[in-house]
């Protein structure tokens, strides 16, 4: 499937939009969805690919998780890293229903 300049555009404000929800979420203590998370570093990796200008307060959530991600002793940094590569092995069955 190929990314149109209008799917990205559309992609860049739904993360912009969901981005204000988890930040919004953070301020006022409320819990934050793993899935929220996921989708909008997954849109951060897809725009990035695209050479597309991240939201605002998309780039914010980025930039927390980076710091976080820097806070990690070297075991939590290699355990991360196994994480984020089994996600991204399973990606193409994400969604995918059983039979």
């Amino acid at each position: 499937m190929t990314s149109s300049p209008k799917r990205l555009s559309e992609v860049s404000r739904l993360a912009g939009l969901l981005a204000d929800q988890v930040l919004d979420a953070q301020i006022f203590s409320r819990p934050i969805p793993d899935q929220h998370i996921r989708a909008l570093l997954d849109a951060a990796l897809l725009l990035g690919e695209h050479s597309i200008p991240l939201p605002a307060l998309l780039m914010q959530i980025v930039h927390e998780v980076d710091k976080e991600t820097s806070r990690m002793t070297d075991a939590d940094v290699v355990e991360q890293a196994e994480v984020k590569g089994m996600a991204w092995l399973l990606r193409p069955f994400q969604g995918r229903k059983e039979p």
